[in-house]
């Protein structure tokens, strides 16, 4: 009785460790700022749905409990930037919906066409098999009735046998005479009976054939009104889709234009300006390809000055070598002509990479790397006057610089911004890129060369900017918007 009682216990001990395992996984699905674990992507798009309007839920609650005390705070940010993320994975996929939706329909589109040709194509067989089959029959008719006629004449003269014409014949002339006759009678009996039933069964296979054609005529028929049934349906689905996806894209605007109307209120107050959070991923990888497109430009530009540095100094060397022997005592002296050393543009200090400050009248960070929520912030913010002076963080080629402008000539993104790919390297051997974004001014281009500390541009507030401040950002070892680090690691 003890013993069952025991084991009655230790099976509710591991059924309640198996619910609260299951709710904890449950619940995993997204992390606080709503970045995404791998197992979201397991879900399906009705469990990922329910959770993300689950969230959304909580948010709304949260937002309007906050909302009684103020919506001029962090918090209240903090928690609508998190409920935008919801509705933008939300939007993902109402567009993933859409696009399969059309693809359906694309597909449905496809077969009926490929059905109604098949349709087509079944009508004309039918049509000529129906022909076909008609000649048949009558070759056949033609033959049965010859054979018919052949079957009533021996039916009538009665059956002529070799013992017959053997018993009847008066001689052996007559005998072999009948003997032959029968030979020829017997073998066109033989060959008209074999053309009666070759006919016979093309007639059969002909006729078979023509049903199978009505079959899948027929199947074809069903399946064409299925396909267009199907076809209405997915098409109706889909504009509905449109409509909601519209919906969510307008309450998505609206929650984000008020995000960054909160978030420019409370920085105007504070004056440590930064960037508007919600940035368009297209844009931003378009940007991305640039800059890694500028890198690879630039350093397969090193690699042909090193290349031609390294073969100038051994023609030099084997020259000097050349000249030694030639001063030797000599007959005739040849005449040597020596080319000219070509410097590279970019040199490559020695040692390891030490930075300064980017903005000189602003060494405080006003707003950190990854901070205040704001989990896509990949550099760090100095807050500081429009046309405070800007300057390289380290000595390097400038790789970038240029302004990102939308159609309508408004500054977008990172505005006029500048990128520099440095001549050393880090601790670790890598190379080193550092960016400066929403600058009023360039002064500074493409191709040139800088010091440390020199003045490369003057801040601003151009492009996805609250304020003026200096975006700064350090990419190592690639110029890709995916190797951002936290430049306070480089910063004095």
């Amino acid at each position: 009785m003890k013993q069952s009682g025991f084991m009655f216990k230790l099976l509710s001990v591991l059924l309640a460790l198996c619910l609260f395992l299951g709710s904890t996984v449950s619940h995993t699905v997204l992390t606080a700022n709503g970045e995404e674990y791998n197992n979201y992507d397991n879900l399906s798009n009705e469990e990922k749905q329910a959770y993300l309007e689950q969230q959304i839920k909580e948010l709304n609650e949260k937002l309007g409990s906050l909302e009684h005390k103020s919506k001029d705070t962090e918090e209240y940010i903090r928690a609508l930037d998190e409920k935008i993320k919801y509705m933008k994975n939300q939007l993902k996929l109402a567009k993933e919906e859409m696009e399969n939706s059309k693809n359906r329909i694309s597909n449905l589109e496809r077969q009926y066409t490929e059905n109604e040709a098949n349709i087509s194509s079944l009508q004309i067989e039918i049509k000529d098999l129906l022909k076909e089959n008609e000649k048949l029959k009558k070759e056949f008719d033609v033959s049965y009735e010859e054979y018919s006629k052949r079957a009533r004449a021996m039916y009538i003269s009665g059956n002529t046998s070799v013992l017959e014409a053997l018993l009847t014949s008066s001689d052996i002339s007559m005998l072999f005479t009948r003997l032959e006759m029968i030979k020829r009678v017997s073998s066109c009996d033989k060959i008209l009976l074999k053309n009666l039933k070759e006919q016979g069964n093309e007639l059969i296979a002909a006729q078979n054939e023509l049903s199978d054609k009505k079959d899948s005529l027929t199947s074809n028929q069903q399946t064409l009104i299925k396909t267009k049934d199907t076809l209405k349906i997915t098409v109706k689905n889909l504009e509905e889709q449109q409509v909601e996806f519209a919906d969510k894209q307008k309450d998505y605007e609206s929650e984000k234009s008020e995000a960054d109307s909160l978030l420019l209120k409370i920085q105007k107050d504070t004056k440590a300006y930064s960037e508007y959070r919600h940035q368009n991923q297209d844009e931003l990888d378009e940007i991305n390809r640039e800059i890694e497109a500028a890198a690879d430009k630039y350093i397969q530009q090193l690699e042909e000055q090193t290349t031609t540095t390294t073969t100038t100094t051994q023609t030099e060397t084997k020259e000097s070598d050349r000249g030694k022997e030639e001063n030797k005592p000599s007959a005739t002296k040849p005449n040597t002509t020596k080319s000219k050393t070509t410097k590279p543009k970019t040199t490559k200090p020695s040692g390891v990479l030490s930075m300064t400050y980017p903005v000189p009248s602003q060494t405080r960070i006003t707003t950190d790397y990854g901070s205040a929520g704001y989990a896509g912030h990949t550099g760090v913010d100095f807050a500081c006057d429009s046309g405070s002076k800007v300057v390289a963080a380290e000595s390097g080629i400038v790789i970038i610089s240029k302004d990102l402008k939308n159609s309508d000539g408004t500054y977008r993104s990172y505005g006029r911004y500048i990128v520099i790919m440095h001549d050393k390297k880090n601790s670790a051997g890598n190379q080193v890129y550092t960016l400066y974004a929403h600058n009023s001014s360039r002064v500074v281009s493409e191709g040139q060369h800088v010091k440390k500390g020199q003045l490369i541009a003057y801040s601003g507030s151009t492009g996805n900017s609250t304020g003026p401040h200096c975006h700064f950002e350090v990419r190592t070892p690639t110029a890709s918007y995916d190797d951002c680090v936290n430049p306070r690691n480089y910063l004095p």
